[in-house]
């Protein structure tokens, strides 16, 4: 059994959470403290890293999520060693984020290039989400990276937009081993 290491990151407020604990449940470990400051959004944020694991089409994939907040940003290179594929997740209902969500991308998108990603509009049930190309242009992300929508608390989605990067993950890992 192949198993994968996926970070799922993005901005303050974008789901990781949500999402983590969605697919792993119960067995998700979180280091959540109280909000501080202007970034009042939600009473808790990830300080340190969110934790979970799951059995995925005969994969086991450990999930580590990472802080949204941009003084946490030292964390992101260790808990980035060895990940297989980032899920970036962002808020679709939230024009204002997308600033923070660019310069998160772009700082990705250079410290590793070529590794499998994939971008996640959450919050896909709400009215005021942003159009898919809308995210592409705010983010600059090139046609080559899909944008899924997704809504984090179902289940459902979250294992679909996985489902999704692992795929991607297996396809480089086969264009990698082939003469």
């Amino acid at each position: 059994m192949r198993g994968f290491k996926i970070l799922v990151t993005g901005p303050y407020n974008a789901g990781k959470t949500t999402l983590i604990k969605a697919l792993c449940g119960g067995g998700a470990v979180t280091t959540d403290a109280p909000v501080m400051g202007d970034e009042r959004v939600k009473p808790t944020t990830t300080v340190a890293l969110d934790f979970g694991m799951i059995s995925l089409g005969g994969h086991t994939v450990r999930l580590f999520g990472t802080p949204g907040q941009r003084r946490f940003n030292f964390m992101l290179p260790v808990l980035a060693l060895g990940m297989d594929g980032y899920l970036f997740m962002v808020d679709s209902s939230d024009p204002l984020s997308l600033d923070d969500a660019r310069d998160m991308y772009m700082l990705f998108r250079s410290r590793y290039p070529g590794t499998a990603h994939l971008i996640a509009a959450n919050k896909w049930d709400r009215e005021n989400k942003m159009s898919l190309e809308a995210i592409r242009r705010a983010l600059a992300v090139p046609d080559s990276v899909p944008i899924r929508p997704m809504i984090a608390y179902r289940r459902e989605s979250a294992v679909g937009a996985l489902s999704l990067l692992i795929g991607l993950i297996q396809r480089d890992r086969i264009l990698s081993s082939t003469p």
